[in-house]
């Protein structure tokens, strides 16, 4: 992976047409994110981030340096950053721009919704998705640098590369952006809000599975899903009712029953009974084994046959 490093913001200028609106390709909560070009014909996603100064810049640049060491395969990857002054107007804040690669074939959730016939994602290629991307998360809470939870875990923020690989963009940014409280040190504040946050990534992660089972309906109907709809995956029959069908053609029954299975845990009421990210993964990976194993014999036919 690239080395991280410092941007100039006449670089990031000049990158983006001094951003223009043109480059402007999402907006929410935790800021813009423009589409640029560097001089050596790099293409990278740049995220605007406006920081209160109640952080020092060497506090700052300390937060910045450990989200510089989160590194893995599945997440995109954080090029470097600038912090600027420039143009602001509100004396109490600092500007910050994460410079990321720009990962380019399209969101998880718009692959779900069958947007491009191109690009139609068979069970097989869905499992992949999913383990990556929890593959990322674990590592988030237990890797390098444990810690970093509640990760904004959405179908959308899950991007594929142009070899179907898929990276987690939005994780981490907590760091810099937010206060994280973490209770009284000496007694069990800590481990309480260490649990919740980790709940928080667990529950959402459910809705990811539930959404690659179902189709991105799910997400615009979530509490009615959970009350009513849950109970339609008890049996094969009932699942033709709710299952997208191309999962429905693509799948094993056995490996839709453990996914099934992990994603009603992932929405447990009593969170101390939910799975912990390493419990997703295992089931993630078994429920891979049990399709591939499926999948074998058919293979095996044709190469007979041939």
């Amino acid at each position: 992976m690239p080395v991280h490093r410092l941007f100039s913001f006449e670089e990031l200028k000049d990158a983006t047409n001094n951003f223009h609106r043109s480059t402007l390709i999402g907006e929410g909560s935790n800021g813009k994110i423009y589409k640029g070009k560097l001089g050596n014909g790099t293409i990278i996603a740049i995220r605007h981030l406006t920081v209160s100064k109640k952080y020092t810049i060497r506090n700052l640049k300390l937060r910045l340096d450990l989200f510089a060491r989160l590194r893995h395969p599945h997440l995109v990857c954080l090029l470097g950053h600038c912090i600027s002054s420039e143009g602001t107007d509100d004396s109490d804040s600092n500007k910050v721009y994460l410079v990321y690669e720009y990962v380019h074939n399209g969101n998880y959730r718009s692959l779900l919704a069958g947007n491009d016939p191109e690009k139609v994602l068979k069970w097989e290629d869905r499992l992949r998705v999913l383990t990556g991307v929890a593959k990322a998360v674990h590592f988030l809470h237990t890797g390098l640098i444990p810690g970093f939870f509640n990760n904004r875990l959405k179908a959308n923020n899950i991007l594929l590369n142009e070899d179907g690989m898929a990276k987690l963009s939005d994780y981490g940014l907590s760091i810099i952006g937010e206060d994280i409280k973490q209770g009284d040190a000496k007694g069990e504040g800590v481990e309480s809000w260490q649990m919740k946050n980790l709940e928080d990534d667990v529950y959402s992660f459910g809705f990811i599975l539930l959404e690659t089972l179902v189709g991105p309906s799910a997400a615009s109907r979530k509490d009615e899903f959970l009350t009513n709809e849950m109970a339609s995956f008890e049996t094969e029959e009932e699942r033709k009712k709710v299952v997208d069908p191309v999962v429905l053609a693509s799948c094993s029954q056995e490996s839709l029953s453990v996914i099934i299975s992990i994603t009603k845990k992932c929405f447990c009421g009593d969170s101390w009974d939910r799975p912990s990210f390493e419990d997703v993964l295992w089931h993630l990976q078994y429920a891979d084994q049990v399709q591939a194993g499926a999948n074998r014999p058919a293979e095996a036919v044709l190469f007979m046959g041939c």
